[in-house]
Formats: C-alpha cells, sequence, structure tokens
C-alpha cells in the first residue's frame, strides 16, 4: 500500500526487524513524511524471503527495484514514473479484458486498501496501512473504484 516514491526508494539497507521480531522495512522518507522520520513497514515473511534471494542476486547494498538497460545490466534504480509504465506493459501482455479499468498509479493502493475493507478491516486500520492521515483522503481512494 505504498506510493510509487517510496518503493522505489527503499533499499536492502532498509529491510529490518520490527521490535516484535517481524520481518520489516524501515520508510525514511514519504509524502507524509517530508521530515524523513524513520517508520517500521511491517512485511510478510513471503516478501522477506523473497527480497532475500533478490539481495543475492542483484546486490548486497543499493536500491531494492531497479532498472535494467539495453544491454541486461542493472542500474542503480528505478524511477517512480516508470512503475506506471510497466504496470500498463503487464496489463497489456495479459490481455486484460478491454472493459476493466485500467491500472493506475494508484492501483496498488486502491486494491490494497479494497481488498482489506472486503476483509472486514476497520477505516483506521486501512488508514494505517495506507499512510492515510485523513479519513476523506482513504474514502477518496475506496469510493473512486468502481465495482
Amino acid at each position: 500500500m505504498r506510493r510509487r516514491s517510496e518503493l522505489c526508494a527503499f533499499k536492502f539497507e532498509d529491510i529490518c526487524q520490527a521490535p516484535n521480531r517481524k520481518p520489516a522495512v524501515r520508510l525514511n522518507f514519504s509524502k507524509a513524511n517530508q521530515f524523513g522520520t524513520e517508520k517500521i513497514l511491517l512485511i510478510s515473511q513471503e516478501l522477506f524471503n523473497l527480497l532475500g534471494k533478490s539481495r543475492g542476486v542483484i546486490s548486497q547494498e543499493g536500491y531494492i527495484l531497479r532498472s535494467i538497460n539495453r544491454h541486461g545490466h542493472f542500474v542503480d534504480n528505478l524511477h517512480p514514473a516508470n512503475v506506471s509504465t510497466l504496470l500498463k506493459g503487464l496489463q497489456k501482455d495479459l490481455k486484460m479484458d478491454s472493459n476493466e479499468q485500467p491500472i493506475s498509479r494508484h492501483s496498488f493502493r486502491v486494491g490494497a486498501a479494497l481488498d482489506l475493507l472486503e476483509q472486514g478491516e476497520p477505516l483506521e486500520r486501512i488508514m494505517l496501512r495506507g499512510g492515510w492521515q485523513t479519513d476523506s483522503t482513504a474514502m477518496k481512494y475506496l469510493r473512486s473504484w468502481h465495482f
């Protein structure tokens, strides 16, 4: 449920354990946290394991999400604007029904928020997970999606 800029800013060095010993990642800066106050975000054990495998393939340090240049080499990082381009390319490759709503830069956030809502999670918990500070912003995301 993170913004593109946040996803692209995560580094392997940000992978950690939360105080409760669960896998986590440090969010050092975001649109809602412009003073750089570190925030610990819990992640699934599955994601933690996948990141560990990726760390061995890509690098021991640096950005987790990276571009690949035309020569097949990893570049320092993935620009947030490229996330939308990649998602739209995947949607096209999957030959999704033309009646389906196109993937947007907010699709992950909206989709995850809707999943939590359908699972019966209260709005406050959805707001915490998505990093929304007001219920009106969270509701805007939830209402903008047409079932």
